[in-house]
């Protein structure tokens, strides 16, 4: 069985990751999934809005039960000035895994020389999208149809001033 990582910023979670994830998981071959929130150490801006233990929070309560199962772990992940430390410090912290799921160009060529890649393509790309939906926040729109209900309840008034 492999193990994988699904590199993301999830600022927020939105249904398409919720997608993605779970067409991971029903993968035969995949026996770990973990999950990797980028730019751990940003917070406050309206590209990052939410810190790190606002995103775990909410990957955990989403996936509780596969978390219970063993079959995903959350991890944090800082940024780096270079693309060498960033893939260092991933390995350090999920260094087992074999291969990796992303739609983001920039991770796919940072992880090519190090494991398999396949592309993730995300659900409904237009809508479900993070600066789509910091958007619609930050103009007051609903996004129930976009999030999980768990992003709904744990993102804060004082959060949603960032968006």
């Amino acid at each position: 069985m492999k193990k994988a990582i699904f590199i993301g910023r999830f600022q927020p979670l939105h249904k398409g990751h919720c997608h993605a994830i779970r067409n991971i998981l029903q993968k035969e071959d995949i026996g770990h999934l973990c999950i990797i929130i980028g730019s751990a150490d940003k917070k406050g801006t309206f590209d990052n809005p939410l810190s790190f233990k606002t995103r775990k929070d909410i990957l955990e309560k989403v996936f509780r039960t596969k978390i219970d199962e063993k079959k995903i772990s959350v991890l944090g992940l800082n940024d780096c000035e270079s693309d060498d430390i960033w893939i260092s410090n991933l390995k350090s912290i999920a260094p087992d895994f074999d291969i990796a799921f992303t739609g983001n160009g920039w991770t796919k060529r940072c992880l090519e020389s190090v494991c398999i890649i396949e592309k993730q393509r995300l659900y409904d790309e237009k809508h479900l999208n993070g600066t789509y939906i910091r958007s619609c926040i930050k103009e007051g729109k609903d996004i129930s149809s976009l999030v999980p209900e768990e992003v709904l309840r744990m993102i804060s008034i004082e959060e949603k001033k960032l968006f």
